[in-house]
């Protein structure tokens, strides 16, 4: 019985019958049949073997100018690293490391194995520029913080001693603010005037405390103070509309006071101080004299 074969150079070869199991390519009829190896196929795996030797022997070729490494010691070496890291961890002791100790370790290993050291000391300068952007963050945060608790303990200062000066409870506020731009924390804790410090318009004494800051603005903002401790034009007069804290008089005009004044005395009392000045309640600019 003669056998079949994989390939057929011509057509007419092709047993009678079983043409239908053949195709066409490159010249030749190739059995078309599942799982069949032809002679192509062994020469493709024959050319795949050859090239994986020869890639390999050029591998070899390149790995032999490292002189005494081996790959096969590549495990043990990554293994040496490992117990390198274990080596270094054991060396801390209460959270610290000693450095007398660790130099040589290190030294040692990077002459050994100097690339994944390299590798390694990358690594942590990577790190460490993110641990050094993270404590700068939190130094701007604590900056901030300390600025906030610093202004809050001035304001404090500033609002319980324009209290105790009796400084009316409408001008506690712009008291403050002025304030605010004159004291400073000092050394020893203390709430005190700053140096080269201006109010209203003039200078202010250095290193004293806001009583005695105070004391000099009587005379700088009397509708500050009611008439009976300020010292402004309509102190002694009496009443709403004679008082010098009248902020709807020429001399003490000031708006913001004005909305003060009326959220504390009511309407009636402000209207009564607006016309003592010679304006109604809602004028946007003081009597003329």
């Amino acid at each position: 019985m003669a056998k079949l074969k994989a390939i057929y150079d011509k057509a007419e070869e092709i047993p009678e019958g079983l043409a239908e199991y053949y195709i066409e390519k490159d010249g030749k009829f190739l059995a078309n049949v599942e799982g069949i190896k032809t002679q192509a196929d062994v020469d493709k795996l024959v050319e795949a073997a050859k090239k994986e030797r020869e890639l390999h022997k050029a591998t070899k070729d390149k790995l032999a100018k490292f002189g005494d490494i081996d790959p096969d010691t590549l495990p043990a070496t990554l293994s040496e690293l490992e117990e390198t890291k274990a080596q270094l961890e054991a060396i801390t002791k209460d959270g610290k490391i000693d450095d007398t100790k660790l130099e040589p370790i290190v030294e040692a290993r990077v002459k050994r194995v100097l690339g994944p050291v390299e590798r390694q000391r990358d690594q942590l300068q990577r790190d460490l520029d993110l641990s050094k952007k993270s404590y700068a963050e939190k130094e701007a945060e604590v900056a901030a913080l300390n600025g906030s608790i610093k202004r809050s303990r001035i304001e404090n200062t500033l609002r319980d001693a324009a209290a105790a000066a009796k400084v009316v409870s409408y001008a506690i506020d712009d008291a403050v603010m002025n304030g605010l731009n004159i004291f400073d924390v000092a050394e020893d804790g203390r709430i005190l005037t700053k140096d080269n410090a201006t109010f209203a318009g003039s200078s202010v004494t250095p290193g004293i405390e806001a009583k005695e800051w105070l004391k000099d603005a009587i005379e700088k903002k009397p509708h500050w103070w009611p008439a009976s401790v300020g010292g402004g034009s309509g102190g002694g007069k009496g009443g709403a509309g004679g008082r010098s804290d009248n902020p709807w008089l020429k001399e003490n005009w000031n708006m913001t006071m004005q909305g003060r004044y009326v959220n504390q005395h009511g309407v009636e009392k402000a209207t009564e101080a607006a016309r003592a000045a010679g304006v109604t309640l809602g004028a946007t600019k003081p009597a003329e004299k």
